[in-house]
């Protein structure tokens, strides 16, 4: 049986085994897992991803305007954020 993180602790393991990513590009891998639930948009990532910034387990690197002009932050993890990985409870593939 494969563990389902809650979605914020996914987003944090996710951003460990990545150097950075935006909010698009985690909605896009997340979209298997979590494609069916109302809380895969744009708006509650990028409330959680700043949340885990201000817990000091992720840090901004940088950010750009997308074709819409909106700003795309992104995210990696820090060392404290991938320290945080050996609490989560292993998951098989």
């Amino acid at each position: 049986m494969t563990i389902r993180l809650p979605l914020r602790f996914r987003l944090l393991e996710l951003l460990c085994e990545l150097p950075s990513a935006t909010v698009p590009e985690l909605m896009a891998r997340l979209q298997r897992e979590y494609g069916g639930e109302r809380q895969l948009r744009a708006s509650v990532l990028l409330g959680h991803l700043l949340s885990l910034r201000a817990a000091g387990l992720l840090e901004d690197r940088g950010g750009s305007l997308d074709s819409d002009g909106s700003l795309l932050l992104v995210f990696a993890a820090t060392e404290a954020g991938r320290a945080r990985l050996k609490y989560l409870p292993r998951r098989r593939s």
